[in-house]
């Protein structure tokens, strides 16, 4: 009688319509703390240093200036999708902070900002996209690890070097995430 059962069950189950493997849209999205966008043009970096309090960093190896608003820095909280509302740059008293509605990205450059915004008390984020230009850079969730290293490897990075193809090369830089819209 057992044996009957497990016959049964067993063709049963193999009657059954497959599962269809998920794919990178049906799947969800990782959470992570940290989050990069690498390309020949911009590295940005995003970490959650504690809760509800991202910090966006960025090097530029573009050939001119670009305005970033807060608002178009936005971050997928899971429930919900919170734009920045302003970049906080710390001074010498933590408690006054200068604040930013949009910073100019210059050419050969870095810097980073705390991002202020209503992000609760949110550790870890499902997603982070910049709109820059007519462009939307969507960032690759990292472990904290790969993200160590990548930051290793950005701070190597001669932003005097007439050809920045060979930083790439010496630091073996990898392109991560992606981007989408209007680039020529």
């Amino acid at each position: 009688m057992i044996l009957l059962c497990l016959l049964l069950g067993f063709s049963l189950a193999l009657q059954m319509p497959a599962k269809q493997p998920a794919t990178a849209e049906s799947a969800p999205p990782e959470k992570s703390s940290f989050f990069a966008f690498v390309d020949h043009d911009y590295i940005f970096t995003l970490e959650v240093v504690k809760p509800g309090v991202p910090l966006l960093n960025f090097v530029s190896m573009a050939d001119e200036d670009i305005s970033l608003q807060a608002k178009n820095v936005r971050l997928d909280l899971g429930n919900r999708k919170a734009p920045a509302k302003l970049f906080a740059v710390e001074t010498g008293d933590y408690k006054q902070p200068m604040v930013f509605y949009s910073i100019v990205i210059h050419p050969r450059s870095s810097f980073g900002v705390r991002l202020d915004g209503d992000f609760a008390n949110v550790r870890d984020l499902y997603g982070v996209a910049i709109r820059l230009g007519d462009e939307d850079l969507k960032f690759a969730p990292l472990k904290s690890f790969a993200f160590e290293a990548l930051v290793l490897k950005v701070n190597g990075i001669n932003l005097g070097s007439p050809d920045f193809s060979e930083d790439w090369r010496v630091l073996r830089l990898e392109a991560m995430g992606s981007r989408s819209g209007g680039r020529k």
